[in-house]
């Protein structure tokens, strides 16, 4: 899947925050890292409903935050930002969050599309609905009053594209404003902090383990031969493909003026028919299981301690919420 995610000038907090924290979503959804489902609890067995790949777990997700865990860290965040640009005499406006686009979780698309009326209707492509408000809401973030020209400085600091550094005042470019020195990375930095983290909670060690792990996957064995019963069971429909991505990315399906084809959407049904046939998923889902269980036995003292490290930011941002901070 590939969720069209248009761009908008950042105006309030929330998007000013957001510019300085390293991006965890991208347009594939098999090497998304940031987790939405609940996580499995250290030790016991990972979930894995035959209908509903959104709800497995994998075992590197104990320990990252759930997605109701990174919305407290985010939270926090904007509040420990927005005091901090008080004292520079700038009020911000958080930023209603977007809707949801695309998957649930980052279990939801992994390996595959799999809700049959959706593939129907859309191929490879997001809902319609999900799509146009997604969009209404981004065009409604454009019509914001726009920031002073110091903000981004207060919030993110002197390290700034040139062309948003050169619009704040002469001595905002200095750092300073409102005749105070502007902390390191601005608010937003002095946020994360005393947060203890950059990246809302997302350890990139582990972000980096969840990643490789799925390309690794791909060359397992068991995987390799079901992606093979796959490819033939598509190619007795017509389709030639190696590989399940590689029907799911091919260029001729991208969004584009044309919206969804007759033959994206045979495509994209064929696919599903052949992945749930051979049971492809299921396959999938337990050699990167397996992967992960041997990375996490291999690096268990390191990923106690990024266990530690996100529980003490946990517990810092629920205070700073609740207002004990």
């Amino acid at each position: 899947m590939r969720p069209s995610h248009r761009g908008a000038l950042p105006t309030t907090l929330a998007a000013l925050i957001l510019s300085v924290l390293a991006g965890c979503s991208g347009t594939h959804h098999g090497s998304a890292v940031a987790p939405a489902a609940p996580a499995a609890a250290p030790g016991s067995p990972d979930r894995r409903p035959a209908d509903d790949p959104a709800t497995w777990t994998l075992p590197l997700m104990r320990y990252l935050p759930t997605d109701a865990q990174a919305r407290t860290i985010g939270r926090a965040r904007e509040t420990l930002t927005r005091d901090c640009a008080r004292r520079y005499g700038i009020t911000l406006t958080p930023e209603p969050e977007l809707p949801p686009l695309g998957p649930k979780n980052v279990m939801d698309w992994r390996y595959g599309i799999h809700d049959r009326g959706l593939t129907a209707r859309r191929g490879y492509q997001v809902d319609d609905a999900q799509q146009a408000r997604y969009d209404a809401a981004l065009r409604a973030r454009g019509k914001l009053p726009r920031p002073s020209p110091d903000t981004p400085v207060v919030v993110s600091g002197t390290r700034l594209p040139p062309d948003v550094l050169a619009a704040a005042g002469p001595e905002a470019r200095k750092g300073v404003v409102a005749g105070k020195p502007v902390p390191d990375g601005g608010c937003a930095g002095e946020a994360q902090r005393t947060l203890g983290t950059a990246t809302q909670g997302v350890s990139p060690f582990v972000a980096r383990l969840m990643t490789a792990s799925y390309p690794r996957s791909m060359k397992e064995p068991d995987v390799r031969r079901v992606f093979a019963r796959w490819s033939g069971c598509m190619r007795e429909r017509g389709f030639r493909y190696a590989a399940p991505m590689d029907a799911n990315d091919d260029p001729a399906f991208r969004p584009g003026p044309r919206g969804v084809t007759r033959e994206e959407i045979a495509t994209a049904v064929a696919d599903l028919d052949c992945r749930e046939a051979h049971r492809v998923a299921e396959v999938w889902h337990t050699a990167e299981t397996r992967l992960q269980n041997d990375v996490v036995a291999r690096e268990a003292a390191t990923l106690a301690a990024e266990r530690r490290a996100l529980d003490r930011t946990l517990a810092t941002a629920r205070r700073v919420v609740e207002g004990k901070s």
